[in-house]
């Protein structure tokens, strides 16, 4: 955090203004949850300064507009957010280089500016204009970016005193080595669900108790009465009539979608002689291969291979292309000669062309028109609807299909467990079991070409069934969570003994199981048994003790750490010191956040006017 701090600090117009932010976004430190929602002006107040409102518009504007896309309501208040903690937590940095009287010279300033690249004109050096063309795109002045350039570099000559020169402990940095890099063993013996014995069935009381306290498991589903109005472009389509026009239209705009050029795989030797090429088919023709060939003469793979082309790809050499596309799978062509000498051509697979007939473009435009129709039939359903017609009488009005279904579960299935054929598309069921009931909701296509409309008639809620229409299932239910419980009290008191005893062996000897390694495991391993949840217990338990886990077969392990090893530490290490220093400067980086929040405390704390934060970013989604 320590380097992204750092970069913000110093130079926060230049990096965030103009190149992209150069901090990562932290949680908000110090922000007392006090917000106004005055007429005031200041979108935060630090102590007695105030920040204007049209500071953090700029800011947050020019984020938007170096985004690649426009962001979400939800992306837009995460950028507001952070861009109002970096802009506190400079406030407060500035705030403190006063009080300490920290100044930066004209000269200081004026070399700081001029050694931006992006104000740099075509000779390289610093340009006037360009400078005044990109801070006024930034909704600078010249006296407001130079005055905010000054207070940047204020800001660094505070930080570089705090954090420069800052190295972690050497015990620390072992620590965290030791931490990271630690390597753990584990023997384990799986406790099977046999090894609980047989669970004796529940009395009648038990099961009835065990029914009413699991009525979601042990109900009838919520059934819904609906009226239904369709179409399917499929049943308009054949009464379309798709003029030659239309064809044409539709294959001059949707080409590729129905002619397809041959694709071919080819290779190509290039000669310098007709002579040579021919030499060259002989050899091919005695046995020879192609890739044989191509080693002979030196050449690599991308030297020959011209991948998968069509003959327009060719079309600049016509020689070539003929012969190309002339060839059978897997043949050689004879010498031939090309724009660039003498060639033998290599075909290594071929993929048909595509021509789609003009009567099935035709049927692809009728769908079309199908389609586009069914907005109008939309539109005349709910007209009638509006003046008062039932979903039958607007249906018929419209020229759509009418089904009443007298009840549906959100499978699509009758009270009999028959499938509905009428409901069951997936998106008619959820406008179903979404829609409020005797309201007619707004006709809506599917992705499968349907035309729905829809008023939810009535519902029935879940019933708990009878117990002897239950009565399997939920023996079946409760007899495995006591053999589950049972299971679970036994890993465990299996291991709490095998952590007394120091060993799995009176385990495994009691089960007549066997004892079982695992590979070593680092606290990233993720695979088969030691998946990451038994990998982070493995982990957190003490050397030698056991941990009972389960395991995704309905059993359970009895695991106890055997062996635990740290590896060396890499003194000498390029990568370890490197992380060593990284780790070093976000720590410094804590330094600055304590500072900074100290300094907010000393000032009276800081009071964010949230009402005009909403405003500046509620539309950035629009």
């Amino acid at each position: 955090m320590l380097q992204q701090i750092r970069k913000f600090a110093t130079s926060r117009i230049v990096a965030f203004a103009f190149f992209g932010p150069l901090i990562a976004s932290f949680a908000i430190w110090g922000i007392a949850d006090v917000f106004r929602g005055t007429a005031d002006t200041n979108v935060f107040t630090l102590g007695s300064t105030p920040v204007p409102v049209g500071m953090f518009q700029r800011e947050y504007h020019n984020a938007l507009r170096r985004a690649a896309t426009p962001p979400s309501p939800e992306e837009g208040k995460a950028i507001g957010q952070e861009i109002i903690t970096r802009m506190t937590l400079a406030t407060a940095l500035d705030n403190l280089a006063d009080s300490l009287g920290l100044t930066v010279t004209d000269g200081r300033v004026r070399q700081r500016i001029q050694a931006i690249a992006s104000f740099k004109g075509p000779l390289g050096n610093f340009d006037h204009d360009t400078f005044l063309r990109l801070i006024d795109q930034a909704g600078y002045t010249e006296d407001e970016f130079v005055s905010v350039s000054r207070k940047d570099v204020a800001r660094g000559q505070l930080l570089h005193a705090v954090e420069d020169g800052f190295a972690m402990p050497p015990d620390y940095a072992q620590a965290l080595f030791a931490y990271i890099n630690e390597v753990r063993a584990a023997e384990y013996v799986t406790v099977s669900p046999a090894s609980v014995g047989e669970i004796a069935p529940p009395s009648e009381t038990v099961l009835a108790a065990y029914v009413k306290a699991h009525p979601e498991r042990f109900s009838t589903p919520e059934y819904r009465a609906a009226s239904i109005a369709w179409i399917a472009a499929e049943d308009l389509a054949p009464t379309m009539a798709a003029t030659d026009k239309q064809i044409q239209d539709e294959i001059d705009t949707n080409r590729s979608d129905y002619f397809t050029p041959e694709k071919r795989v080819l290779e190509q030797i290039a000669f310098k002689s007709e002579d040579e090429a021919k030499a060259a088919k002989a050899a091919l023709a005695a046995g020879k291969t192609f890739d044989a060939l191509a080693v002979d003469r030196k050449l690599q793979p991308a030297d020959y291979k011209l991948g998968e082309l069509t003959q327009a790809n060719l079309a600049i050499d016509p020689a070539r292309a003929q012969a190309a596309f002339a060839l059978a799978e897997n043949a050689v062509s004879d010498p031939v000669k090309g724009n660039l000498g003498w060639v033998l051509l290599h075909v290594t697979k071929i993929t048909p062309g595509l021509s789609k007939s003009r009567d099935e473009i035709r049927q692809v435009v009728q769908r079309k028109l199908a389609l586009s129709h069914m907005a109008d039939m939309s539109n005349i359903f709910t007209d009638a609807v509006a003046d008062g017609a039932s979903v039958e009488e607007a249906a018929r009005k419209a020229g759509l299909h009418y089904t009443h279904v007298a009840a549906i579960d959100d499978k699509g299935l009758a009270p009999d467990g028959s499938k509905i054929a009428d409901a069951s598309n997936p998106d008619l069921l959820a406008a179903i079991f979404k829609a409020d009931i005797g309201d007619e909701g707004d006709p809506f296509q599917t992705a499968d070409g349907r035309l729905f409309a829809i008023q939810v008639d009535g519902t029935t809620p879940p019933k708990v069934r009878p117990l002897d229409a239950v009565r399997a299932a939920a023996s079946a239910a409760w007899i495995a969570e006591q053999r589950a419980q049972k299971l679970r009290a036994k890993a465990a008191a299996l291991a709490s003994e095998a952590t007394t005893d120091h060993s799995l062996a009176p385990v495994a000897a009691a089960l007549g199981a066997p004892i079982q390694s695992s590979p070593a495991l680092t606290r990233r391993s993720n695979e088969g048994l030691f998946n990451q949840a038994t990998v982070r217990a493995l982990f957190a338990a003490a050397p030698g003790s056991a941990l009972a886990l389960a395991a995704g077969d309905g059993s359970y392990l009895v695991m106890r750490v055997s062996g635990v090893l740290h590896p060396p530490l890499p003194q000498n290490n390029l990568q370890f010191i490197q992380g060593v220093g990284e780790l070093s400067r976000e720590i410094s980086g804590d330094f600055t956040v304590s500072l900074a929040r100290a300094e907010e405390e000393a000032e009276g704390g800081l009071k964010i006017n949230q009402k005009l934060v909403d405003s500046t970013v509620g539309g950035s989604g629009s």
